[in-house]
């Protein structure tokens, strides 16, 4: 823990880097050659260096090297390859595993954080400034802690549930319009 900052609903937040609250490590692969990697299709998620689809380069029928509920970002592109992996997966060349030190992080928890780390790196990286794990074990992000100044699990997954019922609640409204106008449509027929 480093500094620490009031939020605007009362709380408090600390800063820590990342690498007191993650080991950052290559995630395994299987060292084939594409063609030899996506050759079964089936439901394994291979993670790539991707910015795009959660990092997902297809799918395999392999056994997975990684379980799922961690952190990865690829150090080989910027910093928009970090993503929340929430199934076992096979990793790839060059895309880092972050993997947390403490048990008490859960889904929403590692989403939140994700948020959290986007943002620490946005626009600092590029394939000439690379993004690595040495680097990436430096960065401070700020989270939210409890009275005895340890970090608020259950603020971050009741924030990210929040956000979710939120997400949930727009699209239901924007479903519904639509089956609206479609019986609207139908009814002048």
């Amino acid at each position: 823990m480093l500094n620490s900052t009031n939020l605007a609903n009362g709380g408090v937040a600390h800063e820590f880097k990342i690498g007191d609250l993650f080991e950052i490590h290559p995630t395994k692969n299987y060292g084939l050659t594409n063609s030899k990697l996506f050759e079964t299709k089936g439901s394994v998620a291979v993670i790539v260096n991707s910015s795009a689809n959660n990092g997902v380069g297809g799918y395999v029928d392999l056994t997975s090297t990684e379980k799922g509920n961690i952190v990865t970002f690829s150090d080989t592109t910027t910093s928009d390859s970090i993503f929340y992996q929430p199934n076992d997966f096979i990793g790839y060349s060059h895309v880092q595993g972050v993997y947390p030190y403490d048990e008490r992080w859960t889904q929403p928890s590692l989403m939140y954080f994700v948020a959290l780390f986007r943002k620490a790196t946005f626009g600092k990286f590029n394939y000439g400034n690379k993004f690595n794990r040495k680097i990436a074990k430096e960065i401070k992000i700020i989270l939210p802690t409890n009275d005895s100044g340890e970090i608020d699990y259950e603020f971050m997954e009741n924030f990210i549930k929040a956000i979710e019922k939120l997400a949930i609640k727009d699209v239901v409204l924007w479903a519904d319009k639509k089956i609206e106008a479609t019986k609207k449509v139908i009814n002048k027929s």
